[in-house]
């Protein structure tokens, strides 16, 4: 590992090394994609002690366990350097199964370069009632179910953190539902609140890695942060979202469009240690009011 990346690497650690999830960090510069990486949790939810996996692939977990589709669904897309969600059988050390939701994050350098994966597993059986025990109503919006402003804000200031530490990019999307006063008025206010119930879920699904926020941040508005790789891949990301919004059908006769749709101003960075949250909201929020005033049901995104 070269000097700088050692730099990374530490930084990183400290960041998650307290993270109730198995956390791992996988050098894919290496043709096998070692570990060079496991945090507390991995070790505690796989019975492994680090220098039991350090310097193995990932699959050590799955042993012979080998015919599943999600593994070769993990597997194209590191080939890809992308990332995915997959949930996979696991095993522990002593042998006991466990079904455990992967999430893969590549991480690129200020060149560019693909560096490392981050992988965060989590058993899935034990993940309800863990989040059930967590969501409180402080970070919980009763409305949309969805995380609330607060639940964003110490989200987003955590993600910028690390993405400061590890260079790598974040991307923030703020979203908002079209004409919604008229829908409200039009056709009351119990529609209105399935509405957006609807549409928080439609970007709930659209962004579902670990590492993805999604909260309700005031009204019909939604916002998003998440790692990315680039500012055309976050715009492929949202035009389908708001795809997705319009196949939802929900009837909008007060829209030109004829049923719901969304607005969404974003921005892609490679934050410096003075990047603010204050400052990639107030961004976003400059391509939201763009993308409205082009015409609304589209995406503005800058990078």
């Amino acid at each position: 590992m070269n000097p700088g990346a050692e730099t990374n690497h530490n930084l990183l650690i400290k960041t998650l090394g307290e993270a109730f999830e198995g956390v791992t960090i996988a050098d894919a510069q290496h043709p096998d994609f070692p570990l060079i990486y496991v945090n507390g949790g991995f070790e505690r939810l796989t019975g492994y002690t680090s220098g039991e996996v350090i310097g193995k692939n990932y699959r050590v977990l799955q042993g012979t366990d080998t015919d599943q589709p999600e593994i070769a669904v993990m597997v194209a897309a590191i080939a890809k350097g992308a990332g995915c969600v997959v949930t996979l059988r696991n095993y522990r050390k002593d042998g006991s199964m466990f079904r455990g939701e992967f999430s893969i994050v590549p991480l690129h350098n200020a060149q560019g370069i693909l560096t490392h994966f981050i992988g965060i597993l989590r058993d899935v059986e034990a993940r309800g009632q863990t989040e059930q025990q967590a969501e409180t109503p402080a970070y919980t919006d009763a409305l949309a179910g969805i995380g609330n402003r607060r639940h964003f804000d110490e989200r987003f200031a955590n993600l910028l953190h690390v993405a400061q530490r590890i260079r790598s990019g974040i991307s923030v999307l703020m979203i908002d539902l079209d004409h919604f006063k008229l829908f409200n008025e039009r056709y009351g206010r119990s529609a209105g609140d399935e509405c957006l119930r609807m549409v928080s879920g439609c970007i709930a699904r659209s962004f579902k890695r670990t590492s993805d926020c999604v909260a309700r941040y005031g009204g019909e508005e939604f916002a998003v942060v998440s790692f990315s790789t680039s500012a055309e891949a976050l715009r492929h990301h949202a035009q389908s979202l708001c795809e997705h919004v319009r196949a939802l059908n929900i009837p909008h006769g007060d829209s030109p469009h004829g049923v719901v749709t969304i607005s969404i101003g974003g921005i892609h960075r490679l934050p410096n240690r003075d990047t603010t949250e204050e400052l990639l909201i107030a961004l976003s929020n400059q391509e939201l009011l763009a993308a409205k005033a082009s015409g609304r049901d589209r995406v503005h995104i800058i990078g």
